[in-house]
Protein backbone atom coordinates (compact mmCIF):
# COMPACT_ATOMS: atom_id res chain seq x y z
CA UNK A 1 0.00 0.00 0.00
CA UNK A 2 3.03 2.31 0.46
CA UNK A 3 3.92 1.78 -2.98
CA UNK A 4 0.83 2.93 -4.30
CA UNK A 5 0.93 5.79 -2.75
CA UNK A 6 4.19 6.82 -3.22
CA UNK A 7 3.02 6.05 -6.94
CA UNK A 8 0.08 8.56 -6.46
CA UNK A 9 2.01 11.28 -5.49
CA UNK A 10 4.65 11.20 -7.33
CA UNK A 11 2.22 11.29 -10.50
CA UNK A 12 0.62 13.97 -8.69
CA UNK A 13 4.04 16.42 -8.01
CA UNK A 14 5.41 15.22 -11.47
CA UNK A 15 2.21 17.22 -12.78
CA UNK A 16 3.50 20.70 -11.25
CA UNK A 17 6.30 21.63 -13.62
CA UNK A 18 4.22 21.61 -16.62
CA UNK A 19 1.45 23.47 -16.40
CA UNK A 20 -0.79 26.34 -15.48
CA UNK A 21 -4.25 25.35 -14.39
CA UNK A 22 -5.33 22.80 -11.42
CA UNK A 23 -8.78 20.88 -10.52
CA UNK A 24 -9.34 19.14 -7.25
CA UNK A 25 -12.51 17.20 -6.85
CA UNK A 26 -14.23 13.84 -6.64
CA UNK A 27 -15.45 11.03 -9.11
CA UNK A 28 -18.14 8.15 -8.28
CA UNK A 29 -18.14 5.18 -10.13
CA UNK A 30 -17.43 1.86 -9.87
CA UNK A 31 -16.26 3.56 -6.80
CA UNK A 32 -14.72 6.54 -5.29
CA UNK A 33 -11.99 8.50 -6.09
CA UNK A 34 -10.00 11.31 -5.50
CA UNK A 35 -9.28 13.30 -8.97
CA UNK A 36 -6.52 15.48 -9.67
CA UNK A 37 -6.59 17.34 -12.57
CA UNK A 38 -3.68 19.29 -14.58
CA UNK A 39 -4.14 21.50 -17.45
CA UNK A 40 -1.69 22.27 -20.37
CA UNK A 41 -2.22 25.82 -22.09
CA UNK A 42 -3.39 22.63 -25.54
CA UNK A 43 -6.08 22.16 -23.60
CA UNK A 44 -4.87 18.70 -22.38
CA UNK A 45 -5.12 17.41 -19.39
CA UNK A 46 -3.32 14.89 -16.81
CA UNK A 47 -5.54 13.30 -15.00
CA UNK A 48 -4.63 11.20 -11.38
CA UNK A 49 -7.17 9.83 -9.32
CA UNK A 50 -6.78 7.45 -5.78
CA UNK A 51 -9.32 6.12 -4.07
CA UNK A 52 -11.91 2.72 -3.45
CA UNK A 53 -12.45 0.76 -6.67
CA UNK A 54 -15.64 -1.26 -6.31
CA UNK A 55 -17.14 -0.35 -2.60
CA UNK A 56 -15.25 -3.33 -1.59
CA UNK A 57 -11.59 -2.63 0.09
CA UNK A 58 -9.39 -2.57 -3.55
CA UNK A 59 -7.71 0.57 -3.10
CA UNK A 60 -6.89 2.15 -6.83
CA UNK A 61 -4.35 4.86 -8.29
CA UNK A 62 -4.24 5.98 -12.04
CA UNK A 63 -2.53 8.57 -14.35
CA UNK A 64 -4.28 9.39 -17.44
CA UNK A 65 -3.41 11.84 -19.74
CA UNK A 66 -6.30 13.17 -21.57
CA UNK A 67 -5.94 15.03 -24.96
CA UNK A 68 -8.82 17.49 -26.05
CA UNK A 69 -10.62 15.86 -29.06
CA UNK A 70 -13.79 18.48 -28.90
CA UNK A 71 -14.12 21.95 -27.67
CA UNK A 72 -18.11 22.96 -27.98
CA UNK A 73 -18.35 26.80 -26.99
CA UNK A 74 -21.03 27.92 -28.96
CA UNK A 75 -23.82 25.28 -27.16
CA UNK A 76 -24.64 27.28 -24.18
CA UNK A 77 -22.41 29.81 -24.10
CA UNK A 78 -23.65 31.51 -20.94
CA UNK A 79 -23.63 28.44 -19.36
CA UNK A 80 -19.71 27.20 -20.24
CA UNK A 81 -17.72 25.36 -22.37
CA UNK A 82 -18.65 21.47 -23.13
CA UNK A 83 -16.01 19.25 -24.20
CA UNK A 84 -14.89 15.50 -25.17
CA UNK A 85 -11.35 14.33 -23.93
CA UNK A 86 -10.27 11.00 -24.68
CA UNK A 87 -6.46 9.41 -22.94
CA UNK A 88 -4.46 6.91 -21.90
CA UNK A 89 -2.81 5.65 -18.81
CA UNK A 90 -1.21 3.69 -15.96
CA UNK A 91 -3.25 2.01 -13.02
CA UNK A 92 -1.85 0.03 -9.72
CA UNK A 93 -4.32 -1.36 -7.27
CA UNK A 94 -3.85 -3.48 -4.14
CA UNK A 95 -6.81 -6.05 -3.18
CA UNK A 96 -7.10 -7.74 0.59
CA UNK A 97 -10.68 -9.15 0.65
CA UNK A 98 -11.55 -12.53 1.58
CA UNK A 99 -13.91 -13.01 -1.64
CA UNK A 100 -11.07 -11.87 -4.28
CA UNK A 101 -7.93 -12.59 -2.28
CA UNK A 102 -4.36 -10.36 -2.38
CA UNK A 103 -2.38 -8.62 -4.29
CA UNK A 104 -1.00 -6.03 -6.01
CA UNK A 105 -2.50 -4.90 -9.50
CA UNK A 106 -0.61 -3.40 -11.90
CA UNK A 107 -2.24 -2.37 -15.86
CA UNK A 108 -3.11 0.04 -18.35
CA UNK A 109 -6.15 2.77 -18.22
CA UNK A 110 -8.36 4.50 -20.95
CA UNK A 111 -10.77 7.38 -20.64
CA UNK A 112 -13.46 9.06 -22.56
CA UNK A 113 -14.64 12.34 -20.66
CA UNK A 114 -17.70 14.51 -21.76
CA UNK A 115 -18.20 17.37 -19.21
CA UNK A 116 -18.94 21.06 -19.25
CA UNK A 117 -16.75 24.04 -18.01
CA UNK A 118 -18.90 26.71 -15.89
CA UNK A 119 -18.00 30.51 -17.20
CA UNK A 120 -19.33 31.84 -13.89
CA UNK A 121 -18.22 29.15 -11.06
CA UNK A 122 -15.11 27.36 -11.57
CA UNK A 123 -16.76 24.31 -11.39
CA UNK A 124 -16.58 21.57 -13.93
CA UNK A 125 -18.60 18.33 -14.12
CA UNK A 126 -17.98 15.18 -16.30
CA UNK A 127 -19.49 11.93 -17.39
CA UNK A 128 -16.52 9.67 -18.10
CA UNK A 129 -16.17 5.83 -19.41
CA UNK A 130 -12.48 4.01 -18.25
CA UNK A 131 -11.75 0.69 -18.68
CA UNK A 132 -9.08 -0.73 -16.84
CA UNK A 133 -7.11 -4.10 -18.14
CA UNK A 134 -5.13 -5.41 -15.79
CA UNK A 135 -1.98 -6.96 -16.72
CA UNK A 136 -0.37 -8.48 -13.54
CA UNK A 137 -2.40 -10.36 -10.88
CA UNK A 138 -5.82 -9.85 -12.84
CA UNK A 139 -7.80 -9.56 -9.78
CA UNK A 140 -10.19 -6.45 -11.13
CA UNK A 141 -13.04 -8.29 -13.63
CA UNK A 142 -15.40 -5.37 -13.80
CA UNK A 143 -12.48 -3.04 -14.68
CA UNK A 144 -14.07 -2.87 -18.00
CA UNK A 145 -17.60 -1.20 -16.92
CA UNK A 146 -16.03 1.92 -15.09
CA UNK A 147 -18.85 4.72 -15.56
CA UNK A 148 -18.57 7.77 -13.41
CA UNK A 149 -19.34 11.04 -12.80
CA UNK A 150 -16.69 13.79 -11.74
CA UNK A 151 -17.41 17.14 -9.93
CA UNK A 152 -14.24 19.12 -10.03
CA UNK A 153 -12.77 22.80 -8.51
CA UNK A 154 -10.65 24.49 -10.91
CA UNK A 155 -8.25 26.26 -9.34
Amino acid sequence: MKRILLLAFMCLFATTAFAQKNALGLHVGNGAEIQYDRYFQSGNALRTNVGLFGFDGRLYASCIYDWQCCNWTDWTPSAGDWFLHAGVGGAVGYCKTSKRGEGLNIGVTGNVVFGIKFNKTPITLAVDYRPTAIAINKDWRDGWFNLGLSCVYRF
